[in-house]
């Protein structure tokens, strides 16, 4: 079982990939870790000082991952930009409602033009859509807003032994954009 965890930032992707480590063995690639370790970027964003991601190097690198384990592993895999890359068996994005998000965005200490500029890409089904593009029907789309990790957590599990399937599509926020 290849599973990839995909979201706007704030959503809950680590901390929901961690407890299911812990829960399930599952092997855990981290993906903005791989990317430092690895330097799969091309410089840094000048006004938001993040790293550029060289995207196809990063999705080579865990394709090469991904071979390694001839199907010897189950792996987890936990990143924002991991639903640009193939190889998953099922794919899970996590939303949340924008006022959420900020409130999350804002104590990690986002700055507000950035907490904008995220909110948006939530409001608009941004990962979900670029998943789905990419995955399908393998994709599953979970809010959330009003949810603790742990649940979150039992819920994907759900999904991975087939008992669960939340396509994309059932969580909404366009009016967020229009209020």
């Amino acid at each position: 079982m290849i599973l990839f965890i995909t979201g706007t930032p704030g959503t809950g992707k680590s901390t929901v990939a961690s407890l299911l480590k812990e829960k399930t063995g599952l092997r855990l690639i981290d993906l903005n870790q791989l990317i430092n370790d690895e330097e799969l970027y091309t410089g840094i964003h000048e006004e938001w000082k993040y790293k550029i991601v060289d995207l196809d190097a990063l999705c080579q690198s865990l394709n090469n991952i991904i071979a390694d384990l001839k199907d010897q592993e189950d792996l987890l895999v936990e990143g924002h930009l991991s639903h640009f890359c193939k190889g998953a068996d099922v794919m899970v994005v996590l939303r949340a409602h924008p006022d959420i998000l900020r409130k999350r965005l804002k104590n990690k200490g986002f700055p507000e033009k950035k907490i904008n500029e995220n909110i948006e890409a939530e409001a608009l089904d941004v990962c979900a859509f670029e998943a789905f593009q990419t995955y399908g029907d393998k994709t599953n789309e979970i809010n959330t807003s009003d949810k603790k990790p742990e649940e979150v957590a039992d819920i994907i599990n759900k999904i991975m032994i087939g008992e669960e399937y939340l396509p994309v599509g059932q969580v909404d926020f366009f009016d967020y954009l229009i209020t």
